[in-house]
């Protein structure tokens, strides 16, 4: 048995509990002309309850959480939420997280609160308040025996009855109004695209009795992905495309329909739209402010300037008079909420950033490609560190984290999932694989109808170049995902002979079942990714998991929440049964209260915890 100085087995004072609580998530930013800053706070610690909490420009470092205890800001319009709130004159509108109702409370400090809509069988997203008509302007989702209807609608803030607006798409994001109250601009897609494959850009004349006939700017003619339509305080309308390759950000010009870039780069400012409402630039003084996703680390950037340059990672970018508020992150900081004055060039941090680490115990991500014939993929490379331990050869055993989507990101920032590990003594290799997002239109199609195939080769030149180099030791590599990173971790596992042992955190198992069943959003998502499940039948069995169980020789670890709709909880039980069916090591923890993504502290350590122990039990004794 491996001694307390072998790596993987490392005592660190950083436990799960630590590891976990750390993971405040901070979003939905929201700026009054003021200059009062309102956040969202996902809380770990309180069953991953969202609440709205404010600093007051007069007031900097005096914090208040507004939400009542009882509440919970969160939609659950496609699944996976986005922007469920809004502020008014004086008072703010949110989407309650239990009931997905729309509920108006005070600003004043007083915690009454007042539901605006009483649908039932209804959800609401991104809220936005038409002010000359006394009403908000929301996304919502109806769930009928027929199916899901997507649509926008007008909810009266005076008596809650919801009008219509634009119906007809299979789904709607990012509406918002011009100062003027005249033009409602937003986004559609229809089956079987995705919003980071090929939407419409529209807008409406709310002025006009002729509400049903939006007018089609862009995407009606060519395969684009545009999303994010901003109207500046003037009224110049934005728009973010990839017609060049390249998430930018686009000026429209209503009177022709064109659009102009701003800032023609070779680099993404926006991410995937997985959620709804994320908003990641927005014009200040004239000038437009916006990310920059680089590989080496993101940017914030006014007229060529980096606004913040001790963080790399942002998003949630607010603008309002000179203030400039986002959510970042660096190397060797946590995420947080930061204030920038554009025109004194003061930046302050509002809340979050505190480690749980000393500097010097802290493994920073190191930026690496990885080369394998004419195809490149990305990662970020983080060394074991804790400085009562030596590495000793350097060869350290090696976990390969694996992100969801596909089409999603990671980022070199400091998280203290990836630190519990690397604390431990273990290298985590966190791998951008082809498909993921931040690299250009082209590079994330490449996962088109090869899912389950190019992540994995990206996988294998990963792992043998950084065994090549020395930095880790071949008979100690294990490979982790959630949701479809966990299929890839699971397709790794028997397409490979190369890992110890495997962990699928609510991960597909079986691609065809789950084309079945799935949830509107993501139903013709599989007709991407895999292809035609008919027509191309076999190829799906020769993707899932579930029919190579007999290739798999490695253990795996499983955990799963039983209140999943994304990834049913039957999927893993069945790929359980056949593991064990063979002899193959396997556990499997179920979670009553979990759904896709789990949001409960004491889930999270559970899962931190015993996939730790589940690995050491196959790390070489050599390693001692």
């Amino acid at each position: 048995m491996p001694n307390s100085n072998s790596p993987g087995f490392w005592s660190s004072s950083l436990s799960e509990a630590d590891a976990i609580s750390a993971g405040i998530e901070y979003s939905q930013l929201q700026l009054s002309q003021t200059g009062d800053l309102y956040w969202v706070e996902q809380r770990p610690n309180e069953g991953g309850r969202c609440c709205i909490c404010f600093e007051l420009e007069s007031q900097p470092g005096v914090h208040r959480e507004i939400t009542p205890p009882d509440y919970s800001v969160q939609s659950k319009v496609y699944e996976y939420g986005g922007r469920g709130w809004c502020l008014l004159d004086d008072a703010l509108v949110f989407v309650n997280a239990s009931d997905q109702q729309v509920y108006r409370q005070g600003l004043s400090g007083a915690c009454d609160v007042i539901q605006v809509t009483s649908q039932s069988n209804t959800r609401y997203i991104e809220p936005i308040w038409d002010k000359s008509r006394n009403r908000l302007i929301a996304v919502e989702e109806i769930h009928a025996d027929a199916g899901v209807i997507n649509r926008i609608v007008a909810i009266s803030l005076s008596d809650g009855s919801v009008e219509v607006l634009v119906e007809g798409a299979d789904f709607y994001s990012y509406p918002v109004i011009n100062p003027q109250g005249s033009v409602l601009a937003f986004v559609s897609w229809n089956h079987p695209h995705q919003p980071w494959t090929s939407t419409q850009f529209s807008y409406l004349n709310l002025t006009s009795s002729d509400l049903d006939r939006p007018i089609s700017i862009a995407g009606h003619d060519s395969e684009e992905a545009l999303s994010q339509p901003y109207f500046s305080p003037k009224g110049e309308l934005y728009v973010v495309t990839d017609r060049s390759g390249w998430w930018n950000v686009y000026r429209c010009e209503l009177d022709g329909l064109d659009l102009v870039p701003v800032e023609a780069e070779s680099c993404d400012m926006i991410s995937a739209p997985w959620q709804s409402g994320l908003t990641h630039y927005a014009e200040i003084s004239s000038k437009v402010v916006s990310i920059y996703h680089k590989h080496e680390g993101a940017e914030v950037m006014l007229e060529g300037v980096s606004l913040v340059p001790e963080f790399n990672y942002f998003k949630s970018l607010v603008a309002a008079g000179d203030w400039v508020c986002v959510v970042a992150a660096a190397k060797d900081r946590l995420v947080s909420v930061v204030k920038v004055n554009t025109v004194t060039g003061q930046v302050r941090v509002v809340t979050g950033g505190a480690s749980p680490l000393l500097r010097e115990d802290c493994s920073l991500a190191k930026p690496m490609s990885f080369s394998e014939t004419s195809s490149t993929c990305y990662g970020y490379f983080y060394s074991p560190a804790n400085s009562q331990f030596s590495n000793g050869d350097g060869r350290t055993p090696l976990v390969v984290f694996l992100h969801g989507g596909p089409t999603a990101a990671t980022y070199p920032v400091l998280n203290m999932k990836i630190q519990y590990w690397t604390q431990r003594g273990f290298s985590v290799l966190d791998l951008n694989y082809r498909g993921s997002s931040n690299y250009g239109r082209a590079y994330r199609n490449s996962l088109q109808h090869q899912w389950g195939v190019v992540e994995v080769e990206d996988i294998k030149s990963a792992i043998d170049e950084l065994v090549e180099l020395g930095f880790v030791d071949k008979g100690a590599v294990f490979v982790r995902g959630n949701s479809s990173g966990g299929f890839s971790a699971l397709s790794a596992v028997y397409r490979l002979d190369c890992f110890a042992a495997a962990a699928s955190l609510y991960g597909v198992t079986d691609p065809l079942v789950l084309d079945g069943c799935t949830h509107k959003f993501e139903s013709n998502y599989l007709h991407w990714l895999i292809g035609d499940p008919v027509a191309e039948k076999s190829v799906y069995r020769d993707r899932a998991p579930l029919d190579n169980v007999d290739q798999i020789n490695c253990p795996v670890i499983f955990f799963q929440g039983e209140k999943d709709r994304v990834v049913l909880p039957e999927q893993t039980r069945e790929m359980e049964r056949a593991l064990k069916e063979r002899g193959v090591r396997v556990e499997a923890y179920y979670f009553s209260e979990e759904a896709h993504g789990f949001r409960v502290s004491d889930t999270a350590e559970v899962v931190l915890r015993e996939e730790l122990r589940f690995y050491q039990a196959e790390i070489p004794v050599r390693l001692g």
